[in-house]
Formats: structure tokens, sequence, C-alpha cells
């Protein structure tokens, strides 16, 4: 029988942020990002997702080993890859990867997989693991046999998992349902509401079971200059609100009630942790004030 679930349609993407400037070592941006999904569980975030994003300064070149860590370190949220770039890695050691994870986030697990690819340094150095479209499909196809069956010389998942595919246009929310999996659609990537709104009821269509989530990235900050600064340091990520953290909240309501999303995933980019923490906390107090007329999923 499924199961309600009364955590907040509210998830955050953790160690996405890219920010220019010398400001926040490495290290310090995955200590900050470790202790926001740590908070995250503690409030009633619904899941933490981190992404694959290679280049100097990125606090997250490897989700997979990081879900590991995040699931070892929380006891109710959800963990999981938003994404893991298969079309750069071999489909095997990634199930082994993920069913490791499994050990560390039980029934909590999401594997979240993509069809994106890497550019600048990486793209060259890691030109031999490339895959065209079509191997990259299967791809995605052999881990997910993988994660279910196993094989010879892997065993399968031995606990229940969601399945998200991430991506930005229409057509990959279609493919998605098709497919069964759930659909993520990035607004961080392709601001345009419409195409989201498109997306998400074209998910619908395909996959009426499934869960459907956007994602959107923000700073909040009752200081505005503070908020603004912090923003645009950020490369190649679109940010769809910089402001209070009631803005913020408003800004995933609104998503909540003028889409087919069944929940906002939030990448929160304040560079100082005293303001990440305080952002979390109070966009979640907002987004729970606001209560009646938002989804409750269904787990």
């Amino acid at each position: 029988m499924p199961v309600t679930d009364h955590r907040l349609p509210l998830g955050l993407i953790e160690f996405l942020d890219t920010s220019a400037g010398t400001v926040g070592r490495t290290r310090d941006r995955q200590h900050r990002a470790l202790a926001g999904a740590v908070l995250a569980d503690r409030i009633g975030y619904r899941r933490v997702w981190i992404p694959e994003h290679h280049g100097i300064g990125s606090a997250s070149t490897n989700p997979v080993p990081l879900v590991a860590v995040v699931g070892s370190h929380t006891r109710h949220i959800r963990v999981g890859t938003a994404v893991s770039l298969v079309r750069v890695r071999h489909p095997h050691l990634t199930a082994e990867d993920l069913v490791t994870c499994g050990l560390f986030c039980g029934d909590r697990l999401d594997v979240g997989l993509g069809r994106g690819d890497v550019a600048g340094d990486a793209a060259t150095a890691l030109a031999g693991l490339h895959k065209d479209d079509a191997a990259t499909r299967q791809a995605v196809t052999t881990v997910m046999a993988l994660l279910d069956h196993g094989c010879s010389w892997i065993e399968p998942l031995d606990t229940p998992f969601q399945r998200w595919m991430h991506g930005a246009r229409a057509t990959s929310a279609q493919q998605a349902g098709e497919a069964g999996f759930d659909y993520c659609h990035g607004l961080f990537l392709n601001p345009d509401e419409d195409v989201c709104r498109a997306a998400l009821t074209a998910h619908r269509h395909a996959h009426p079971a499934g869960r459907r989530a956007a994602a959107i990235a923000v700073v909040a900050n009752d200081d505005r200059r503070r908020a603004g600064a912090d923003a645009a340091v950020q490369g190649g990520v679109h940010i769809s609100w910089a402001g209070t953290a009631a803005e913020c909240a408003a800004a995933v309501v609104a998503l909540l009630q003028g889409t087919d999303a069944d929940e906002v995933v939030i990448a929160e980019l304040s560079r100082d942790a005293a303001d990440h923490a305080a952002a979390l906390t109070a966009i979640a107090g907002h987004v729970a004030a606001a209560g009646a007329g938002l989804p409750v999923a269904v787990a």
C-alpha cells in the first residue's frame, strides 16, 4: 500500500557551488554542503541530491561516493545523484558503486542518471570514455538492469530505490516517463518556465503514476546586497531568485501551484556557511507556513 510522505514538498541540491573568484576553498564548500544536507534532514526537507560537475573549484566531481557519505550522516531525508553522468562513466562500475550506496542510504536512495556531457579540459581527458547518444541510452538501461537484477559478479540492489531522470526539455521529460523514470526539470539550466510546465505535463501524460519535480537555484538573504553579490559570482547556473527567504519561498510555492511539480528542489547558493544554514531554515519555514494546497507525495 502506498505510504504518504508528510515531509515538505521541498528538496535540496547540495555541492553545486561553482562560484568564481578566490573566496571559499573547495574543501570549505564541501563542509558547508555536508552541513546543509544534515540540516535539511533535521528540518524536514524531502530529499537531497548531489550533482556531477568537473572543473577547478567544483565541490562535487564524483557524486556517488558523496551520496554514501551523506546517507551515513542522515536518517530521514532521501539522498541521491542529480546526476551521475553515464555518458562518461562505465555502467557496470556505476552500478557497483550505487549498490554500495544502498548500504548507507537504505531505502532512501535516489538514483538520478543524466545524459549530459562534460566540457573543457575534462572533455579532452575523458574522451576515451565518451559515448554517443545511442550508447548513452544503452548505458542507462544497463545500469538500471544491474540494479534490479544484478549479474554473475554484481549483486542487485537489495533495498527499494527511486529512479530519476533529469533534463531541461519536454522531450527529456517524455522519454523519462516512457522509460518509467520519475522526472526533474532543471530550471537552473533552462529558465523558461513555459518549457518547464510543458515538460512536466508531458511526463504526467507518459507516466501518470510517476513523481515530478522542478529544480531552481536561489540565494536567500535578508541583506539583498549580500544575496545579489553571492548570485553574481555563480558561473553557468541561472539564479531564479536572489532576495529574502520569504521571496525565495514564494517562488517555490508558485512553482508548486503553477506546474505539475509534486515538489521543488532548490540549490541555495549563499557562500557563507551561516548564511546558507539560515536560508535553508527560513525557506523551509515559509514553505511550511504556506501549507494548505501544496502537494503531498506518495512514497
